[in-house]
């Protein structure tokens, strides 16, 4: 095989294609990228770990056609510290990889293609068209709840669930949940003219790749389902990902019903509040535990405090406040990842006791958009 790429663009595909490439050193051919190099000047850039996938076509001059398989690390290496313009990349019968462009060159081993395992069908039964900006936000509002690597399964990814024009999405790693609704347009693909109506969960990892793909604007992506994958087409860019086959939970049943205690706080003096509370709840200085965050909800004032073996901290942020005075202690870090997430100049924070979880909420809702976050709190001393 022998093909010219123009650097920039060899480099813009292998490089996302790094997130489909396993680490686990487990079989060789999954450590590399297909190069499958036709006739027709494309390349077919592939990377598989087995439960997500990347795939696009690049053009190229292809004087020798060829199905290849390189250590993806090192060609990304090799790539990128090769000088602008053309590099030429030449395999001969002993696999033997010439890369090479101007006095630059470097010899690495290839693999034939034919050892790069079997994709997916990459053809999904059903799926539909959402805006890129509108995903992007529906990830970001929730991604912070996942778990990772809890013995249930489901946790570890997101739940979606579509109904007609409204898309939900939900988290939950079992201290923390998130949910958040959007009502947009969304466009079936497929020749069904039914009503949407889908649920599945996407894990965690996957949706950590995806977002590098997806942008603010209002671009559409197309997804796709099988009984068993998930299939993005972005652009030119296919990327695939393996569902979690397992029943989301019930989340509903542990948002409380009724609050004795309604806060409304503003974002952004609530979130800098915690961020200077970290230095001291997040310090593990002489290896000690996380300390605690206590939250005094007393009149119209919401009193922060914490103690830890490195210094103590004390803040107060004016709030309006309905109902009872209540004092709830939680993970900073927990609130932190929350607020972050959260997008709205002034929140409204639900309480019931110091036993059960807050919930977070904007104050003022926006048209056909909203979201619910809900923080488990720790048992404190008085």
């Amino acid at each position: 095989m022998k093909v010219i790429f123009e650097k920039s663009v060899l480099l813009g595909a292998i490089q996302p294609a790094l997130s489909c490439v396993s680490g686990k050193n487990t079989i060789p051919a999954i450590e590399g990228i297909n190069l499958n190099c036709s006739e027709e000047g494309k390349c077919v850039i592939t990377s598989y770990d087995l439960e997500k996938g990347f795939r696009c076509e690049i053009p190229c001059d292809t004087q020798r056609t060829g199905n290849y398989i390189l250590n993806a690390n090192k060609l990304t290496q090799i790539v990128r510290a090769m000088p602008s313009g053309y590099i030429t990349l030449e395999i001969d019968a002993n696999n033997v990889t010439r890369i090479y462009s101007g006095k630059s060159e470097f010899e690495i081993y290839a693999m034939n293609g034919d050892d790069f395992p079997q994709l997916p069908v990459l053809t999904g039964d059903m799926g539909f068209h959402i805006k890129k900006g509108v995903l992007k936000n529906m990830i970001t509002k929730t991604q912070f709840a996942v778990a990772q690597n809890d013995m249930r399964p489901e946790l570890n990814g997101a739940f979606f669930k579509i109904e007609g024009s409204k898309i939900t999405v939900v988290s939950c790693d079992g201290n923390k949940m998130a949910i958040k609704e959007q009502i947009t347009d969304i466009e079936r693909n497929d020749e069904d003219e039914s009503s949407l109506d889908m649920k599945f969960i996407i894990p965690g990892k996957t949706l950590n790749e995806l977002l590098k793909f997806l942008s603010d604007n209002d671009d559409t992506i197309s997804i796709r389902l099988t009984r068993k994958y998930v299939i993005f087409r972005i652009d030119d860019v296919i990327f695939f990902s393996r569902l979690i086959e397992n029943e989301y939970i019930d989340y509903n049943r542990f948002l409380p019903k009724e609050s004795k205690t309604t806060v409304k706080i503003n974002c952004e003096a609530f979130l800098a509040a915690l961020e200077r509370a970290s230095l001291v709840t997040e310090d593990q200085t002489m290896g000690q535990l996380k300390s605690f965050l206590r939250c005094n909800f007393e009149g119209n004032m919401l009193k922060i405090s914490s103690v830890s073996v490195s210094g103590k901290v004390y803040d107060e942020i004016i709030t309006e406040k309905e109902g009872e005075d209540i004092m709830i202690g939680f993970k900073c870090r927990y609130l932190l990842d929350a607020l972050r997430a959260a997008d709205s100049e002034m929140l409204k924070l639900s309480l019931t006791s110091a036993r059960m979880g807050m919930t977070i909420e904007p104050a003022v809702n926006e048209e056909n958009s909203n979201f619910t976050f809900l923080i488990l709190p720790l048992k404190i001393k008085d």
